[in-house]
């Protein structure tokens, strides 16, 4: 991949970072290792991923309780794309939506087996503490959402199956829910004991969109050579190099102008927000999850080229066939 030059982003979210943020790092890695989720060996190195902490920023006023549930499904989740991305099962659409029913089933109430899957024991554990934490009605407005992403992963396992790359207006369409950005928003309600109202008005609608496009498509620049180096087109900079016939540098800018462009959208909606409403509390949510995005992304260890990763557990076998 032709060398290309950071662009500037716009971040003018103030950062902040929960009490709780270093202590739920900690526990929310030994609740993977609990799982089988990641291997011993990769302990030491999956605290410089900084899951947790990510989730810390995000959601700097959350009670402790509340952010380890969140932190832990975050590493979750993941660890799953990281499945869907560079493992067989991401070019496998069948085989991934009959383990995403099995997911479903089990965020809708059903025991995972005796023999299920790790990634299966685990999502029993995280279902029965967000019921416990959220308000009535939160939790099925949540599995909502991840059905949607889930039916947002079988669309790039089958782009990767035809090797076929995405137009943009398909990736657009797309995208929102591939980020599984609309799950995180919801955590804002949880996070902050309130009920999942906040999507009930035009403008609460519009300004998360605005945040999922900001952290999207930041995302792909972040991500780009990671992305680029496993052969993985579903990235808003390359559909653009390519369809555009444009420099990758050229396509690199291009999206870090779309990023700055909902930026300022956001800004110029959010004060249009109903004052008759309790709302203030989802918008400085969003703020959060903007900036958190930005911080932890120059961070991480996940998106940084030529360093030694962690690898996922196999936690999932029986379905790619055997050791």
């Amino acid at each position: 991949m032709e060398p290309v030059r950071m662009p500037v982003l716009s971040s003018p979210f103030v950062p902040a970072l929960n009490p709780h943020a270093a202590d739920v790092e900690r526990e929310t890695i030994v609740w993977a290792s609990t799982f089988d989720l990641i291997r011993p060996a990769d302990v030491r190195r999956f605290y410089k991923l900084q899951y947790g902490i990510l989730m810390g920023r995000a959601y700097p006023e959350a009670r402790r309780e509340a952010l380890q549930a969140i932190a832990d499904w975050n590493t979750w989740l993941f660890l799953l794309d990281d499945q869907c991305d560079e493992a067989g099962i991401g070019k496998q659409p069948a085989a991934l939506a009959r383990l995403h029913q099995d997911f479903l089933e089990i965020l809708h109430g059903r025991a995972p087996g005796t023999h299920a899957l790790p990634a299966a024991q685990a999502l029993a554990d995280l279902r029965q503490r967000l019921v416990q934490l959220a308000h009535p009605g939160w939790f099925d407005s949540f599995i909502s959402q991840v059905e949607r992403y889930f039916t947002a992963n079988i669309w790039e396992a089958t782009n990767r199956l035809q090797r076929s790359m995405p137009t943009s207006a398909e990736y657009f369409k797309h995208r929102p829910w591939t980020g599984g950005l609309d799950m995180y928003f919801h955590f804002i309600a949880l996070a902050r004991r309130k009920p999942a109202l906040y999507m009930q008005t035009y403008a609460l609608k519009r300004l998360a969109q605005h945040a999922n496009n900001v952290v999207c498509w930041s995302n792909d620049i972040f991500s780009l050579e990671k992305e680029a180096r496993s052969g993985d087109v579903h990235n808003l900079v390359l559909i653009l190099q390519h369809e555009s016939r444009l420099s990758l540098q050229a396509a690199v800018d291009l999206v870090a102008a779309r990023h700055n462009g909902e930026i300022r959208s956001f800004q110029a909606l959010e004060t249009s927000v109903p004052s008759d409403i309790d709302a203030r509390w989802f918008v400085e949510g969003l703020r959060f999850w903007m900036r958190a995005n930005m911080d932890w992304s120059a961070a991480t260890l996940r998106y940084r080229p030529c360093v030694e990763q962690p690898a996922a557990a196999p936690v999932y076998h029986s379905i790619f066939g055997s050791h």
